[in-house]
């Protein structure tokens, strides 16, 4: 029987992703950040530091379910986490929830039917 470690394979949809990795941490963190649980500072240093976790870890996704977890990743490259350095066309906190909502139904779609 050929029996793959979690950390050997590359997840299609998040309902597959192992619990306890760095992709599981990111996906949490990002429905923490739109329920309310999290604030946006918190939100995105937490969810760099999961990325880096994921990196360090070899996890991997498939290219669909990779391209929304870039697309939050560079939504927090533009993001400022201090408010108080945030210009005038800096993304807000609600507009970063409302992006990571978006990526989350994104997400949701990855899933199979």
């Amino acid at each position: 029987m050929n029996m793959q470690k979690p950390k050997d394979r590359a997840w299609s949809a998040p309902s597959e992703v192992t619990p306890g990795t760095g992709v599981a941490w990111q996906l949490r963190l990002m429905n923490d950040l739109v329920n309310g649980q999290m604030s946006g500072p918190e939100f995105a240093r937490a969810w760099l530091s999961a990325r880096r976790r994921v990196l360090d870890g070899n996890e991997r996704v498939r290219e669909n379910f990779e391209r929304i977890l870039y697309d939050v990743f560079y939504l927090l490259d533009d993001y400022v986490i201090d408010p108080a350095l945030r210009g005038p066309g800096d993304i807000t906190d609600e507009q970063l929830v409302d992006r990571v909502r978006d990526s989350l139904e994104r997400l949701r779609g990855l899933e199979r039917k």
